[in-house]
């Protein structure tokens, strides 16, 4: 008897809904599907949900039926997009909520998953969800709780720290910070590593590269997991460049990030360095990157150097040694 197949996940849901039109912009402009294709001798709809081929969602009309069944869906989506999504979806006027359907100004943590997850819903009251498996490990004890509360059930404190161990088992980090896996293999090996950990678990890692003058130093690659951004981890790592900077009687630290991405550009300034430089069109097919690559919904193409001068450096950044 031949086997049956096996199932890897789930391919389309479907949706009864009032006012097929009102429901099609919805999900188009608010939920952000592509409209595939509609029935309207059937009063149908449906959408692709990521992408064409990926999964579908069916919209069918209910008629004039007094009564209707509300449903649940959820939508996979990148942990910085569930995390961002309460004020997103504020911003349209929809109503974010919590796993208890209370209003949220933060994601819910189901901890046995676990998984982040903001929930949201549709004209006709059917239950939506965005969600984002985590990388922690789960923690069932904890139950559902807030964000903020998952962070801070750990106890236990990130540690700083040189790395000495094969420079392979970080590639899935440095690779969170650099798109083009030829400039990763040319810089790779180079300088010293920092990694945070938590335990036995590396959330962080800095590669701080010296200037050959003595004088420089370079924040060439860092990364923090995306489950523990927002928490003080690239700060610390940050901090602890610093103290060996100083140490080493360095006079700067640079960095350079894509003019596209914003959210580097609001750290580096945030922990105090300053804009320093333009670098046009870094970013191209040329030097290993994708072709019309973007970010944050901005094309990358250039590359901005800031830099830090050490004897300016704020107090809170002086004095620890790792």
């Amino acid at each position: 008897m031949p086997a049956t197949p096996n199932a890897s996940r789930l391919f389309e849901a479907h949706l009864t809904v009032t006012d097929v039109d009102r429901s099609v912009a919805f999900y188009r402009d608010v939920v952000g599907l592509l409209v595939a294709f509609r029935v309207p001798e059937r009063g149908a709809a449906f959408l692709w949900i990521g992408g064409p081929g990926d999964s579908m969602l069916g919209l069918w009309s209910l008629g004039s039926a007094p009564v209707g069944i509300t449903s649940h869906v959820a939508f996979a989506a990148t942990l910085e997009d569930v995390r961002g999504a309460c004020d997103a979806l504020r911003e349209v006027g929809v109503a974010p909520l919590s796993f208890f359907g209370d209003d949220a100004t933060e994601p819910s943590v189901i901890g046995w998953m676990p998984a982040a997850a903001v929930y949201f819903r549709d004209p006709d009251g059917h239950q939506l969800e965005y969600l984002a498996m985590l990388d922690d490990a789960p923690r069932p004890e904890v139950g559902i709780v807030s964000w903020s509360e998952w962070t801070s059930a750990d106890p236990r404190e990130v540690v700083v720290e040189p790395y000495t161990g094969p420079r392979e088992l970080l590639r899935g980090l440095f690779m969170e910070a650099e798109d083009s896996a030829t400039q990763l293999a040319s810089y790779i090996d180079e300088g010293r590593i920092l990694v945070a950990t938590i335990g036995e678990t590396v959330v962080g890692h800095l590669q701080l590269v010296g200037a050959d003058d003595g004088r420089d130093c370079e924040v060439k690659n860092m990364a923090v997991t995306a489950s523990h951004r927002g928490h003080g981890i690239g700060r610390k790592l940050i901090d602890a460049a610093v103290d060996i900077a100083l140490a080493e009687s360095r006079s700067t630290l640079t960095v350079a990030t894509a003019a596209a991405d914003i959210g580097n550009l609001r750290f580096y300034q945030r922990v105090g360095f300053r804009l320093r430089a333009v670098e046009r069109d870094a970013f191209t097919p040329a030097t290993g990157y994708a072709p019309n690559a973007v970010i944050d919904g901005v094309e990358l193409r250039d590359r901005v150097w800031l830099d830090l001068h050490l004897d300016q450096v704020p107090p809170r950044l002086v004095g620890r040694a790792i």
